[in-house]
């Protein structure tokens, strides 16, 4: 019944994706839109992609070889010399050493192939907003998510479910195969939605209100606490437009007390899927210990987050200097740790070591400079609570792990470094790219 409904909405996403892309669609917004469909559209499918079908790779990763592929020859080389990507070539520079000192070559090539995805989607988005705007890319960009918002919605009419969780709670996820990923998906639709101008499309509210409820039902805890930054920013900005000048630090003061008692309200009517965040962090003193020392209680808590945690850092901790700076290498958990890290940061301590780990802080911290550097402050704020937001989303799950968090990822870097103008020695802006921009 499902696959008719997936097959159905699958159709009709693909024709508002051509309907999209041929009316006054750049070749480098066409490739974003097109690459983040794709990627949705076989997803969607993953009874299918996701299985080996040549030299064990999948339909899905081949596709994403295919897209990495494609951009970046497609991209013109003087963006990839933007001072702006430095800190992140840091990074992937930590990243290469550490799969070569380890001989990790099919991890460190895994890895890259993501990173690449990521890259040419970023800069792809880059020359988009340069070429037009941002609210004409986002405006555009929002048929890519057409298809999985749509599945969401069926999937909870349909009683299309998937329970997961222990507490008997259930998943909307639009018959999606985990909804980590899928709740990713969702963020990013939000994400979409709230960076665009006040304005600039018809029920921008209303979208932005389905987003949040579809992402409540996807039921990705770690998710939805990411989002409250960039819902906070949105509900505060549409209302304070509404409110005369000489009211506004009224107003300010009655929003930040009654959005607090919303969130109150809405972790009481969710404490049993939250419960364990407030045990993790008032309890967080007796539980930073080796993981031995973990109760079989103690081992539940998070989703048996924590306890994963320290089963990674007390092997970096022990580990030789030289692993201690550079790590073990790209995915080297894997076939170590029963599970992936659920943490980004303690994921690359291992992984990477020290360098790894403070050269993508680093990478982060100077791309929320980036936005804070945009003239629209009100933009500059949604964009910047997005990031805060992204940031706290990896300290309890790995969006940077899957093909979809690197897409949200890129979204955020696109539109922090597209809007602004640079310095005029940036590397990028000579006559000759200004007139590849031009054309």
């Amino acid at each position: 019944m499902f696959l008719a409904v997936k097959i159905l909405f699958s159709l009709t996403s693909a024709w508002l994706v051509w309907q999209t892309i041929r009316q006054h669609c750049n070749k480098y917004l066409a490739f974003v839109v097109v690459a983040i469909w794709l990627r949705f559209f076989l997803s969607a499918f993953h009874q299918i992609t996701y299985d080996p079908l040549i030299a064990g790779f999948s339909i899905n990763a081949l596709a994403s070889i295919g897209i990495a592929a494609t951009g970046l020859l497609m991209l013109p080389p003087k963006v990839y010399q933007l001072r702006v990507l430095l800190p992140l070539y840091a990074f992937f520079a930590a990243v290469v050493v550490s799969g070569l000192i380890n001989g990790g070559v099919s991890g460190l090539i895994n890895v890259m192939v993501k990173w690449m995805f990521f890259l040419s989607i970023a800069c792809a988005m880059f020359m988009a907003i340069r070429k037009t705007d941002k609210d004409f890319v986002l405006k555009k960009l929002l048929a890519s998510f057409f298809l999985p918002v749509s599945l969401a919605v069926m999937s909870v009419l349909l009683g299309e479910v998937k329970a997961t969780e222990a507490d008997g709670s259930a998943s909307y996820i639009g018959g999606y195969n985990h909804e980590a990923a899928f709740s990713m998906i969702i963020a990013g639709f939000i994400l979409v939605v709230g960076l665009l101008s006040p304005g600039a499309i018809r029920f921008r509210g209303a979208l932005f209100a389905l987003g949040c409820l579809v992402l409540v039902l996807v039921n990705y805890r770690t998710s939805v606490l990411a989002i409250l930054p960039l819902a906070a920013i949105f509900a505060y900005t549409a209302m304070s437009s509404k409110i005369a000048p000489r009211y506004q630090t009224v107003f300010f003061l009655a929003a930040f007390f009654g959005m607090g008692m919303l969130f109150l309200m809405a972790s009481y009517t969710m404490q049993d899927r939250f419960a364990d965040v407030f045990v993790f962090l008032t309890s967080i003193d007796d539980l930073i210990k080796a993981p031995f020392y973990y109760s079989e209680a103690e081992k539940d808590i998070f989703s048996a987050r924590v306890y994963l945690w320290s089963l990674y850092i007390y092997e970096y901790v022990n580990g030789s200097f030289v692993h201690q700076l550079v790590g073990w290498g790209p995915e080297s958990w894997s076939g170590v740790f029963p599970k992936y890290a659920h943490n980004t940061y303690v994921s690359y301590l291992y992984e990477y070591g020290l360098i790894g780990l403070l050269t993508f802080l680093f990478a982060a911290a100077s791309f929320v400079v980036q936005a804070m550097r945009i003239k629209n402050k009100q933009f500059a704020w949604m964009l910047c609570s997005s990031m805060v937001g992204f940031l706290i989303m990896n300290f309890a799950t790995m969006p940077l792990w899957n093909i979809e968090g690197l897409i949200l990822f890129a979204i955020l870097i696109g539109n922090a470094i597209g809007p602004v103008k640079l310095p005029r020695n940036a590397w990028f802006d000579s006559p000759a790219f200004a007139s590849r921009l031009a054309n």
